[in-house]
């Protein structure tokens, strides 16, 4: 479930180069923090690593078979500070996933801990295996 962006590198590049020269960023920069996606018996777990974003800064939206997130990481300069190196992602983000209606959008539960925000896709009802009984006659 990564979407393949063909223009990151150049993004990346050209991030490189406006800070080797001082050029400042146009407008808020936005970035994709790295997701984790697993299925098992529970339904669908998303493991989104958000290291130093404020938990009641996080928003998660479910409708129509998308799940999307935004949230902010500010960047606070420090005054007469001198930085020599960001590497830490700064600004806000956004990602959406498409779900398979084989699952219940809506009862996703969101917990945060440690910098990773865990949600927990579960199955819908009429998706799970029903064990059938067979009389005997």
């Amino acid at each position: 479930m990564i979407r393949f962006d063909p223009f990151k590198e150049l993004e990346e590049l050209q991030e490189r180069l406006a800070r080797a020269f001082g050029t400042p960023q146009q407008g808020p920069r936005v970035y994709a923090p790295p997701v984790d996606v697993l299925e098992d018996e529970k339904g669908l777990h998303l493991l989104v690593y958000l290291p130093g974003v404020d938990p009641e800064k996080v928003e998660v939206v479910a409708e129509e078979g998308v799940l999307s997130l935004k949230a902010e990481r500010p960047f606070e300069k420090q005054e007469g500070a001198a930085y020599h190196r960001l590497e830490g992602p700064y600004g806000t983000f956004a990602r959406s996933f498409n779900v398979p209606s084989t699952f219940d959008l809506s009862r996703v539960e969101a917990r945060f801990r440690h910098g990773v925000l865990h949600l927990l896709v579960p199955r819908a009802e009429e998706t799970k295996p029903k064990r059938i009984q067979v009389k005997v006659e």
